[in-house]
């Protein structure tokens, strides 16, 4: 009995450290996501690290997948999405460069906190702080970042860090990868909150819209495109003002419809709480 029990535990635990290619934010209607090899469809312009030294690359399995922020000198934050079902051996945080293949700075992940309410079938409560194996040491590139006590008015220009979606490209312009995609990105956008996100994202546009669970509620808020037929940052982008932060991109596509967010006012007591 021991023995035959042995292949299939063995593949079991190659399946959780394996990349099942976790699904990415949305993909809007294929007729709308018409890219070019470009800066303009990457969706920004490439920066130095000292403009945003607490933005860190999320790799798993040796495979950059989503973008992050330093919270503290022990946790990053993330999306839920981009590490929920993998062991914490097979993720990787990258600090201190724009280069997400080579960052100056690499640590190893020992726990993943998934936010407690957080389901695969919403895109609310997408939520995820890894605590780091060993503490940050802070320097010019490698800095944390506090969350804003309040979201800013309506049509406030906004800034958002990452690096473009290999998800996008995997099935466009692989040429682009190399070239672009692995260097950090700067976009300048408009916030807007949830009532305005419902006007630009009607209930129809959802997958299951009669499940209440898709709704953009106070919890989520929205930024306009940057850039025409431009594609997503990956999940876990922050978006700063006034250098503090005011969420993680929690939904995106290559269309003009506009990224979502995860409204990080509305969860200051879960991440003061796990972030101990």
């Amino acid at each position: 009995m021991m023995l035959k029990a042995v292949p299939l535990l063995l593949g079991l635990f190659l399946l959780v450290l394996s990349d099942p290619d976790p699904e990415p934010a949305v993909y809007d209607d294929p007729e709308e996501e018409k890219v070019k090899c470009n800066n303009n469809t990457l969706g920004g312009t490439p920066v130095d690290i000292n403009t945003a030294p607490w933005t860190a690359s999320i790799s798993i399995t040796e495979k950059a997948k989503c973008a992050g922020i330093i919270y503290n000198w022990n946790h990053v934050l993330t999306a839920a999405k981009c590490v929920d079902g993998f062991m914490s051996k097979a993720i990787k945080v990258r600090l201190g460069s724009t280069d997400r293949s080579t960052g100056v700075t690499e640590v190893a992940v020992c726990k993943i906190i998934v936010h407690e309410k957080f389901s695969t079938h919403t895109i609310h409560n997408n939520l995820a702080m890894l605590k780091l194996c060993r503490p940050l040491k802070p320097s010019k590139t490698i800095k944390t970042i506090q969350v804003v006590n309040k979201l800013p008015a309506d049509g406030t220009k906004a800034v958002s860090h990452g690096w473009a979606s290999f998800r996008w490209w995997a099935m466009f312009w692989t040429k682009c990868v190399d070239e672009l995609a692995h260097k950090m990105l700067k976009a300048v956008v408009k916030f807007y909150n949830h009532k305005k996100c419902l006007g630009l994202w009607p209930a129809t546009s959802f997958p299951k819209v009669t499940n209440p669970n898709t709704n953009i509620t106070e919890d989520l808020f929205c930024t306009d495109k940057f850039g025409n037929e431009s594609c997503a940052f990956d999940l876990g982008a922050p978006l700063t003002h006034d250098g503090k932060l005011l969420g993680i991109l929690t939904r995106g596509g290559c269309s003009q419809r506009p990224e979502i967010y995860t409204n990080l006012v509305k969860f200051k007591t879960w991440l003061d709480k796990n972030s101990k």
